[in-house]
């Protein structure tokens, strides 16, 4: 099992890319929105940070998990 201040360190990390994930998200909604012309580059770079920070979750999520389970 992790201890306490091991695992308080990744739901603080959690908390964090969760917040980042949303202004991502919140930005893409935003161009969208506003019909406004974005160029390929952009767009491709909008999707790998969203992409990005969604396995960062998966992986933190991976470690907590099991600790709340046993």
């Amino acid at each position: 099992m992790i201890k306490n201040d091991t695992l308080s360190k990744l739901q603080h990390q959690l908390c964090e890319l969760k917040l980042e994930e949303r202004r991502v998200c919140s930005d893409i909604r935003h161009l969208v929105a506003r019909n406004n012309m974005i160029d390929f580059a952009q767009a491709k770079q909008l999707n790998s940070m969203r992409s990005g920070v969604k396995k960062k979750i998966a992986n933190v999520e991976a470690k907590i998990i099991p600790n709340i389970i046993a």
